[in-house]
């Protein structure tokens, strides 16, 4: 029986790691990445996160832009795996930060390009205006207002009486 139990234990062991689960609570939060750095031209803004922490596979990169420095509604873009993304936004002047997270556990902190107390503008440049941003409707289970950023997946297992069948 013994040796049943501790069978069961590595199985469950094995799994929690290969899944980036804790069987007995939340996963803790990845390190934040090292650096962001973002660059733009002609509209096009190109964004890159360095990290050299010590990470789990399955670890999502999350990178945040707004049109405001306190990123009081920002929008979210999952990454996934990647660390580096290009997008068109035309020549707007946008901010910027990142962070880490995996899907069972809490986000890391953000990193910003600058620094938190004084985010820097990066302006996209160019004679394209890009599209007048839309409100955020947020990302994960955080709020459907777009008012908690930094959230990726989440803070809370669900958002609203959602259970799984």
């Amino acid at each position: 029986m013994a040796e049943m139990v501790e069978d069961i234990l590595t199985l469950i062991g094995n799994a929690a790691t290969q899944t980036v689960a804790n069987p007995s609570g939340l996963v803790g939060a990845p390190p934040s990445p090292s650096s962001l750095s973002v660059t733009a031209a002609n509209g096009m803004f190109h964004a890159v996160i360095q990290d050299n922490r010590p990470v789990l596979r399955g670890v999502t990169y999350f990178l945040e832009w707004s049109t405001t420095s306190n990123f009081a509604q920002p929008h979210v873009i999952s990454l996934g795996p990647s660390r580096e993304h290009w997008q068109f936004f035309g020549n707007q002047t946008l901010y910027f930060r990142a962070y880490s997270q995996y899907p069972t556990g809490d986000p890391s902190e953000p990193i910003y390009f600058g620094s938190q107390s004084s985010p820097t503008a990066v302006a996209g440049g160019g004679t394209l205006a890009g599209p007048t941003p839309q409100p955020s409707p947020g990302s994960g289970t955080a709020p459907t207002t777009g008012l908690q950023g930094g959230a990726g997946y989440g803070f809370v297992g669900n958002r609203g009486n959602v259970r799984l069948k």
